[in-house]
């Protein structure tokens, strides 16, 4: 069992987050629209107290209280059906973990049963580390033949590559947007990502020559950042009486465009720690561990994983 608790811990940790911020979320969307019910609620009350009231006014109001609680009786039911979504991928994980428990402890049960649920424990391996090494189809591929897609973390690196994406073609609103999603997470982990998106979405400016832009722009956002990064805020905001071409440091490495890379990297590395995912995968970790075990003069292989999937090309 040593190695169900080592191993499996982010097979149980990821969907309990993605319930916990769906709960968050549909929470906020309930309570906002309560208030907006007590709003109107207080508006007829008020209507009613008043002399002369017309009888279409006061029809009108209840009218707009009905489409209120409709609205909010729509949006719970959206937000207890995607929370049930959750809550069922984690009963199939626990189930999953469960059938090993069960394997390992019942005498009845062959040894062909438990071989039978470690190759499918090798395959989500191989499926998250084809994920985070951008082979998305292969994964997808992988995951829908071994029939495993529930107990496989899918959606979360095809967000996490939309935005990848967006970021290699110098695009900062999907990040923007996931920034915004998990605001409150990030902001328990002291996430920098959002101000380094607006430090580049400044250089941006700066580099086309928008300088009086950059300067709204700094306006606009880089107030909210003053207290942890004003040293970084007064160097980019430097950028503004150089040339793009300057050789000068630090304000040359500012107008690299290697910055996109490492702000790619960046994200990545901050959608982990969203997730509780470690920053190697599972696969890697348990290779490098089997490959230290062994009495063997050569330390390092090469292992060909096409062998493994029996199917090719691995696609992008």
């Amino acid at each position: 069992m040593a190695d169900i608790k080592s191993l499996e811990h982010p097979t149980l940790k990821v969907p309990y987050e993605i319930l916990n911020k769906k709960f968050r979320i549909t929470q906020k969307n309930i309570d906002r629209e309560i208030s907006h019910i007590q709003a109107a609620s207080s508006e007829i009350e008020n209507s009613l107290s008043q002399q002369n009231v017309k009888a279409r006014d006061i029809s009108s109001l209840l009218g707009g209280m009905a489409e209120k609680l409709q609205v909010l009786k729509r949006k719970a039911e959206e937000g207890i059906s995607e929370e049930l979504s959750s809550s069922n991928v984690c009963k199939k994980r626990l189930d999953h973990l469960k059938e090993h428990a069960e394997a390992v402890t019942n005498p009845d049960v062959s040894l062909g049963v438990l071989n039978q649920w470690k190759r499918k424990r090798l395959d989500r391996m191989v499926v998250e580390y084809f994920l985070r090494n951008g082979y998305y189809n292969a994964a997808i591929t992988l995951a829908e033949r071994s029939g495993i897609k529930d107990l496989t973390n899918i959606d979360i690196f095809m967000t996490s590559r939309d935005v990848e994406k967006s970021l290699a073609n110098h695009e900062t609103l999907k990040c923007l947007a996931w920034c915004h999603d998990n605001k409150s997470k990030l902001r328990k982990l002291k996430s920098n990502m959002e101000f380094n998106i607006r430090l580049q979405e400044f250089i941006e400016l700066v580099r086309v020559d928008k300088r009086m832009d950059a300067i709204k722009h700094a306006r606009k956002y880089f107030g909210n950042f003053e207290d942890e990064h004003l040293p970084q805020i007064q160097r980019v905001m430097a950028l503004l009486a150089f040339p793009v071409d300057t050789q000068l440091s630090p304000y040359k490495s500012l107008f690299n465009e290697s910055r996109w890379d490492t702000l790619i990297e960046e994200f990545r590395q901050e959608n982990y720690r969203l997730f509780q995912l470690a920053s190697q995968s599972v696969f890697a970790v348990a290779l490098q561990a089997g490959l230290s075990a062994l009495k063997t003069p050569y330390p390092f292989i090469t292992l060909n994983l096409k062998h493994y999937i029996h199917f090719e090309p691995i696609l992008k």
